[in-house]
């Protein structure tokens, strides 16, 4: 907290939102592991940020967290369970 690297809010638990001082450091820490990456051979991936509840199931997470996880119903074609 004295550091002002990151707040938390309580709608959206868990998710840490990083305020200016913790962004540089985030920053700096992306720039070396893109550097490992080329080093080493790696091409670097980005994911989504919504995933299907089934991979919360599967890992565990959604039988202690999902009170507190936001979710969405899929659209029309999209499956049939909450995303």
């Amino acid at each position: 907290k004295k550091q002002q690297l990151v707040m938390f809010h309580p709608l959206s638990p868990g998710c840490a939102f990083f305020l200016p001082h913790g962004t540089i450091i985030v920053q700096k820490l992306m720039h070396m592991l893109r550097a490992e990456y080329r080093t080493r051979g790696y091409k670097e991936v980005v994911t989504p940020n919504l995933y299907n509840m089934k991979l919360w199931e599967i890992s565990g997470h959604a039988q202690h967290y999902k009170q507190n996880m936001f979710t969405l119903r899929a659209g029309a074609g999209q499956g049939e369970g909450e995303r």
